[in-house]
């Protein structure tokens, strides 16, 4: 029964350790993608999509590649 209860131990102890490293590795990527776009310039440029869109400007079409 000791055994186990050893084992059982070393077993969350390494589950922890994980769960640690992968939230430090997760805050860490957060950190480098840097804050997100404000919420005015995400606005504006929804804006202007919609405008464009009513208005019936045509989109930018992508350039064909001949060889």
């Amino acid at each position: 029964m000791f055994a186990h209860c050893g084992f059982t131990e070393k077993y969350v102890q390494i589950r922890v350790d994980e769960l640690l490293q992968e939230a430090e590795l997760e805050r860490m990527a957060h950190l480098a993608a840097g804050p997100g776009r404000p919420w005015r310039i995400r606005l504006a440029g929804w804006l202007t999509a919609t405008a464009a869109w009513v208005e019936g400007e045509p989109q930018a079409s992508m350039a064909s590649a001949e060889a």
